[in-house]
């Protein structure tokens, strides 16, 4: 995979059997298409404008839960507490019930071979990640599928991860729903530097 850089500005999640997210209980038939340890963190409906009907399906393979320890860090504005595992994202047809396509979804440390996974949170500061309600300590549950038009397709299907790099920076990505590709993608990015243009995948948001 591809790496990238990019500079931008500075989920209580309960845990069941098939169900890490803050949307509620995941339907049973979107469950039923993906692997039986898959534990959905987040869904959410995609308006393709185009009368398909398609969701987005964030997922991992047991996850490890991380609670925060002691005295705050840097990294913990950016991973809050959080779940921890082979993370993917997938494209669902909902009119059909019927898997599209998966993404994997790779953190630093992963290698072609596999690796230990990427860091989701479950409950952090409303900075780099949209979180709609926060308590008094400026936290709360983000909302990691909140989609927007990123890539100029004209569909409200894309999101931001990140990973943290150093304090007050972050590594993003952007994936989501392709309208091009009717399919669930990591998009590929290009950041003009000097005149020249560079394809990336992860960038740096501080």
């Amino acid at each position: 995979m591809t790496a990238f850089r990019s500079l931008f500005g500075s989920l209580a999640v309960f845990l069941t059997a098939a169900n890490l997210g803050a949307q509620g209980a995941t339907s049973p038939w979107i469950q039923g298409l993906l692997p039986t340890e898959a534990k959905v963190v987040e869904t959410a409906d995609v308006d393709t404008g185009q009368g398909s009907a398609r969701v987005l399906v964030l997922w991992m393979l047991h996850p490890k839960r991380v609670i925060r320890q002691g005295l705050p860090g840097c990294s913990e504005s950016v991973y809050g507490d959080h779940w921890y595992g082979p993370t993917r994202l997938s494209l669902v047809d909902s009119a059909n019930q019927r898997l599209m396509n998966t993404v994997e979804i790779r953190g630093l440390d992963e290698t072609n071979e596999g690796g230990n996974g990427f860091p989701i949170p479950f409950r952090v500061s409303n900075g780099f990640y949209h979180v709609p309600q926060i308590d008094k300590n400026k936290e709360g549950a983000p909302k990691l599928l909140n989609l927007r038009d990123l890539t100029g397709e004209g569909v409200a299907g894309q999101f931001v991860l990140f990973e943290y790099a150093f304090c007050g920076t972050a590594l993003t990505t952007v994936l989501g729903y392709s309208r091009k590709t009717d399919a669930a993608v990591q998009f590929r990015v290009e950041i003009s530097e000097q005149g020249r243009k560079t394809g990336l995948v992860w960038g740096i948001c501080g």
